[in-house]
């Protein structure tokens, strides 16, 4: 084993290298607050067939803190510098964990001359989750599962490091997007996860594989964040089979490309989300104010809704669903206009505050629609906020029925699909501001409906998600990969509902949807069948919620 350093101004980097000549390079990039020894398993197993370059980044572990912290983007440059001293005309694999692949897919994207391969061991940051509080959660769920020799390790390199250097680095994790990165990495590509990471779910994995243009995912069963500490000879196998070319772990179906529009991170941001502090008071106080004359306007809007129910039958049928404490007049101005584009427009009654779970209002909506035959033309429900997660709970009981029965999805309801504006389908981080209602809490990433609902992705096909270009109530966005994704430029929560760029991205996603069912049926005759309907005729029963 052999140490030296490796500086470029006040930054000093120290290596760890261990191993024989003749094999691959390996260079190890730790987490933010680690260090070259969370890798001594993996290291040493690397180690007998390649040389291995184990880092302390400067900060962190025996390398002197900077006055100054890199971005992600600068310390990728830092790092191919590093790897173009260390191994002149020899692609190494690198090999990142956490913040690591941050570094890591930087290095490989801007100086694809060398790298050989790449394997991203729980990469961050999550987009869904990305501020300081929702890290800090996540790490803490992730303890749960955490062996002894993580905490000490752990403890030793954050006490090592300081606050003031740990969260300097946090700052730059989450200013990095590292989903803008990874379409431009070249070299073969192994995420590693394991199965408990509270930190990079299941679905954020599969995220970056299906971005990367060569990539694969494997999980390592009983894990957590820190697989390569307590599975180290394990993930090491797996590495070097990575980088011997061999077939490790599976592709992810690239996402259907989405309607929003990636803007880089170039404006000053002092929240969370991104956007300067005075726009967003300026945008959320103009989105309560909406939302409170909406609530006033309520108990006096006495106009009947029946006369939506008129309408072109060649068209889909619309059930509208509010959000969590909202009328169904929320959704007056949208109603409207869909009604003048002709469509036959119906409102919810019955669900009141909408507080229940949302997978009993799921059966509720359910056994009210059956009891109403479903038009020739079809439905779509049209929700918002929670409404759309109702809605896609719907498909997804749709789908389960339809797999027991045989017939095609969607043919008891007649359900076409679901348009959801400034919908959570990821969870909101700010539920867990309001930690006295349960109805709200549901909402929190972490909950199991919230995981199983992203987890049916079979039904996203069905799903046109509408959202704002900033919602402060889901800072981590509406974005549904795999779902048709519209953005409107209209900033809000509440808002949105009111703007006629709404309107006209809900009826495209409705039109889109029934052209998408034309589509099927003419390539199943035998599906259209079984989904034709009788005209309507009964009501529904006063037992369940009535679409009006």
């Amino acid at each position: 084993m052999t140490i030296r350093r490796f500086r470029r101004g006040d930054h000093e980097t120290v290596i760890t290298e261990l191993g024989i000549d003749g094999g691959p390079t390996y260079v190890l990039v730790h987490g933010v607050g680690m260090g070259h020894r969370t890798w001594s398993d993996l290291a040493e197993t690397l180690a007998r067939s390649g040389r291995v370059l184990a880092l302390d980044l400067p900060g962190f572990g025996d390398a002197p803190e900077p006055e100054e912290s890199l971005d992600m983007a600068s310390s990728g440059a830092y790092l191919g510098e590093l790897v173009a001293t260390e191994s002149p005309g020899e692609p190494v694999v690198l090999v990142g964990h956490s913040m690591g692949t941050q570094i890591v897919a930087e290095t490989a994207a801007q100086r694809p001359e060398l790298v050989a391969a790449v394997i991203l061991i729980a990469p961050t940051i999550n987009r869904r989750e990305r501020t300081a509080g929702m890290q800090a959660l996540r790490l803490v769920q992730d303890l749960a599962f955490s062996h002894l020799k993580v905490l000490a390790l752990g403890v030793r390199y954050y006490v090592q490091a300081g606050p003031r250097w740990y969260f300097a680095k946090l700052a730059d994790m989450l200013a990095h997007r590292i989903e803008l990165v990874l379409p431009r990495i070249r070299a073969r590509t192994l995420v590693v996860r394991g199965e408990h990471d509270q930190v990079a779910p299941r679905d954020w994995a599969e995220l970056v594989t299906a971005l990367l243009p060569d990539g694969r995912l494997v999980e390592v069963a009983g894990r957590g964040h820190e697989t390569m500490i307590t599975a180290g000879a394990e993930v090491a196998r797996l590495v070097a089979a990575h980088a011997a070319g061999e077939p490790v772990g599976h592709p992810v179906a690239q996402p259907v490309p989405t309607g929003r529009r990636e803007r880089p991170d170039t404006r000053p941001a002092t929240t969370g989300d991104g956007v300067p502090w005075w726009r967003a008071a300026r945008w959320w106080a103009a989105d309560y104010l909406y939302a409170g004359w909406r609530h006033l306007a309520a108990p006096f809007d006495r106009r009947d809704a029946r006369h939506w129910q008129r309408g072109d039958d060649s068209l889909p049928e619309v059930v509208l669903l509010p959000g969590i404490y909202e009328h169904w007049t929320f959704l007056r101005p949208l109603a409207e206009r869909l009604h003048r584009a002709g469509h036959r427009v119906r409102v919810v009654h019955g669900l009141g505050a909408n507080r229940r779970p949302i997978s009993a209002t799921a059966a509720l909506l359910g056994r009210a629609l059956s009891r109403r035959s479903a038009p020739p033309a079809g439905r779509v429900i049209v929700g918002h906020s929670k409404g759309g997660l109702v809605g896609k709970q719907l498909l997804v009981d749709e789908l389960q029925r339809a797999d027991a029965t045989g017939s095609a999805p969607g043919a008891e309801l007649g359900l076409l699909g679901v348009v959801a504006i400034c919908t959570p389908f990821g969870g909101s981080s700010r539920a867990r501001f309001f930690f006295a209602d349960r109805s709200l809490l549901a909402l929190l990433p972490g909950d199991a409906t919230i995981h199983a609902l992203g987890e049916a992705r079979e039904v996203d096909a069905r799903i046109v998600s509408v959202f704002g270009r900033w919602d402060p109530h889901i800072p981590d966005g509406s974005e549904l990969p795999g779902a048709r994704n519209i953005e409107v430029p209209v900033a809000g929560h509440f808002r949105v509902l009111g703007a006629p760029e709404t309107a006209r991205a809900v009826l495209d996603g409705i039109a889109g949807l029934a052209e998408q069912e034309g589509a099927r049926v003419a390539n199943a005759p035998e599906a259209a069948e079984a989904t034709k309907a009788p005209a309507e005729t009964a009501a529904t029963a006063a037992a369940a919620p009535t679409p009006s």
